[in-house]
C-alpha cells in the first residue's frame, strides 16, 4: 500500500540539505518570514549550592511521595486479592505482591526520613554559616563603632585642650590641658 503523501520538512525546521556549520547564515536567509531556529538552553543552575541542593531534595521528596501513594494503593489491592477466596496460586501471588509493596513502602519511608534529615542538616549548616557571616559583620560593626567613639573622644579632648590654651590656663596633667579630664576628676 503506497500513498502519495508529501511531507513538508520546513514545518519541522529540518532542511533537506545537510547543514554545514557556517554560522547558520544560509539557514537564516530561508527563515526570514517564518519560524527561526532556536537552541533550547536549560536554565542556569543557581549560584548558591544550598539552593540547588534544597531544590533537588524537594524534587526527590515529591517523587517519592507519589511512589509511596502508588505502592500503598498496590498493597491495599494485593491484600484484598490475597483475602479473596480464589485458587491457591493466585492467593500466593497476591501475598507476594503485598509483601513487595510493603517492602517498597518501608524503603520509601526510610529514604524520606534520610531526606528530611539532610534538609535539617542543610538548614542548620546554612544558619551557622549565616551566623558566622553575621558574626564577622557584627565584629566589623563593633570595631567601626569603637573607632568612632575613640575619634569622638580624641576630638573632644583636642577641643578641650584648645579651649584651655585659648583661655591661657595651665594644664592640670602632664599630657596637656584637658577640660574633659578635669571634669571627670572633679567631684
Amino acid at each position: 500500500m503506497e500513498t502519495d503523501l508529501a511531507i513538508d520538512l520546513d514545518l519541522f525546521g529540518v532542511s533537506p540539505v545537510p547543514a554545514v556549520y557556517d554560522g547558520l547564515v544560509e539557514q537564516r536567509a530561508g527563515l526570514e518570514g517564518g519560524a527561526a531556529l532556536m537552541l533550547d538552553i536549560k536554565a542556569e543552575a543557581p549560584l548558591d549550592p544550598f539552593l540547588d541542593m534544597q531544590a533537588m531534595l524537594f524534587e526527590m521528596t515529591k517523587e517519592l511521595r507519589e511512589r509511596f501513594q502508588r505502592f500503598q494503593s498496590q498493597k491495599v489491592l494485593a491484600e484484598a486479592d490475597a483475602d479473596a477466596p480464589q485458587d491457591e496460586a493466585f492467593r500466593k501471588q497476591a501475598q507476594a505482591d503485598a509483601k513487595a509493596a510493603i517492602e517498597a513502602v518501608s524503603l520509601i519511608v526510610r529514604t524520606l526520613e534520610k531526606i528530611d534529615s539532610l534538609q535539617r542538616t542543610l538548614l542548620t549548616a546554612r544558619a551557622e554559616a549565616d551566623a558566622a557571616t553575621d558574626g564577622d559583620e557584627d565584629a566589623a560593626a563593633l570595631a567601626a563603632e569603637f573607632d568612632r567613639l575613640v575619634e569622638d573622644r580624641v576630638e573632644e579632648r583636642l577641643n578641650a585642650a584648645k579651649e584651655d590654651w585659648m583661655l591661657g590656663l595651665e594644664p592640670k596633667s602632664g599630657i596637656g590641658g584637658d577640660a574633659a579630664a578635669r571634669a571627670e576628676s572633679e567631684p
